[in-house]
């Protein structure tokens, strides 16, 4: 594994929720864009431990029993089904290991204790050279928020590396449920609107190039969000662009850009992007792209 590196998004303000998702991500490899190194952790003995849910590919840590039909369990396994299958990860190199605590205080305290100059956020997912970790608690926003950071735990226990802004827009993707129509997001569908209404230009090359997580906006996620829903529904070859992609990934640190693979591919890519991009949020219920309150930024 690699030396821990952080990556930091805002979680919504608790109780006032917003509508993109939020939970704070800490990155593992070496060579994920947006990361940087931290001094080494010391784990408390105060993670969650009574009880443990192992499968082959995670293992979920509680203070309270857990049972086969328990809704956070099954939505950790449909998570993970889903996105392998999806996007045709090969086997986990590792475990991802998910701690979670029976409420909020406990997190909390935990939390505070062991990562002493980390903000306090509703969930966190850590990698460090002893294993990926994803920590959350019971709680309204649990699934959602396990969603996202198991996301990113299963990208990065499969891959070599995952460029920071498809890290975030298949974490984006994934958060959203499964039950969800096309896993639209009504609130990035509302900033690309206000994006297209301030003049927003679209471009991937720009995305590439942020390896800075502190520069990221919530545009940025709303961007990256609509790429990759953009690669895997608009059309096969734009599919294919991104599982080649990822099989990259998984083989290689340096894969280069997505860009020029999808430019070789799919040369209207641009023009095409666009249109898909007004097509998603022309088909937005009226309710989002409606003005809302003003969010507090992310911090990625």
């Amino acid at each position: 594994m690699h030396a821990l590196h952080q990556q930091y998004r805002q979680q919504r303000p608790l109780p006032a929720h917003a509508p993109l998702c939020l939970a704070l991500m800490i990155a593992v490899s070496l060579l994920s864009s947006g990361c940087r190194t931290t001094r080494s952790q010391t784990f408390s003995s105060e993670r969650p431990q009574s009880h443990t849910w192992a499968t082959d590919h995670f293992i979920v840590h509680s203070d309270d029993p857990l049972l086969p039909g328990d809704p956070l369990i099954q939505t950790l396994q449909e998570v993970r089904n889903q996105l392998v299958s999806l996007l045709q990860l090969p086997d986990q190199r590792d475990l991802v290991h998910v701690y979670l605590f029976s409420d909020e205080a406990s997190y909390r305290w935990y939390m505070q204790s062991t990562w002493r100059d980390l903000p306090p956020r509703r969930a966190y997912f850590v990698g460090t050279t002893r294993e990926l970790a994803v920590y959350s608690f019971r709680g309204q926003h649990a699934a959602e928020d396990l969603r996202h950071e198991f996301s990113h735990g299963l990208l990065h226990a499969s891959l070599q590396t995952v460029p920071l802004w498809l890290d975030e827009g298949l974490a984006e993707y994934f958060e959203i449920s499964s039950s969800a129509e096309s896993h639209l997001s009504p609130p990035h569908l509302q900033e690309l609107a206000d994006a297209r209404a301030d003049g927003w230009n679209p471009g991937l090359y720009r995305l590439e190039q942020i390896t800075d997580f502190r520069t990221l906006s919530q545009r940025d996620y709303a961007e990256s969000w609509a790429w990759v829903h953009f690669l895997l529904h608009s059309t096969p070859a734009g599919r294919q662009v991104l599982l080649d992609y990822l099989q990259t990934l998984a083989s290689t640190r340096t894969p280069g850009k997505l860009l020029n693979k999808l430019e070789a591919a799919i040369p209207s890519w641009a023009l095409d992007f666009e249109n898909y991009t007004d097509q998603l949020i022309a088909s937005a219920p009226p309710s989002s792209t409606e003005p809302t309150a003003p969010q507090s930024p992310r911090i990625p």
